[in-house]
């Protein structure tokens, strides 16, 4: 799933539900609570996402992911050196 560290996410005006319990996330520096969000429009370039739903948390650091709930939706995606190629759907 697509990540924000809480900074980016406030900035971004990303909808973040404070209520309710967090969602727990195994992560590489340990298990993380986590907000569910949704970002209202989100553009990578020519391509939009609508109502994409994220994770927030502050002990993200400086790191936002583009997660598999976006990338599952380009007709294909790879990575060529340092940089991602998507491809959209022909009606993405």
């Amino acid at each position: 799933i697509t990540s924000m560290n809480m900074t980016s996410a406030v900035a971004a005006g990303v909808d973040v539900d404070e209520s309710g319990f967090p969602t727990l996330i195994d992560t590489a520096n340990g298990t993380v609570e986590a907000r569910r969000g949704k970002i209202g429009k989100f553009d990578v370039g020519p391509i939009t996402a609508a109502d994409l739903p994220v994770v927030v948390a502050a002990e993200f650091g400086d790191t936002n992911v583009i997660g598999m709930n976006f990338l599952s939706e380009m007709k294909s995606w790879r990575v060529e050196g340092r940089e991602m190629v998507l491809e959209p759907q022909s009606e993405y």
